[in-house]
């Protein structure tokens, strides 16, 4: 699989979105990579930092209708 590839626009509404309804929990690993993801990008992730961000918040990303696949 590629790497994942977000719209900046989307991406950033999309994860305060997830931190606002609490899908993503202060305290939790993947709390500051959606804050970092959000106001840097996705590009900006350490390959450490991706992995959390495609275990953890991708997945929520794709239950609120982000497309991952869509090229920015």
């Amino acid at each position: 699989m590629g790497p994942a590839i977000f719209r900046a626009d989307e991406l950033l509404r999309a994860i305060e979105s997830l931190l606002e309804d609490g899908e993503i929990e202060s305290g939790t690993p993947a709390y500051p990579v959606a804050w970092k993801a959000a106001r840097e990008g996705y590009a900006a992730l350490t390959p450490r930092e991706r992995g959390v961000f495609d275990r953890d918040i991708k997945p929520a990303l794709s239950r609120h209708g982000v497309d991952s696949a869509r090229a920015a």
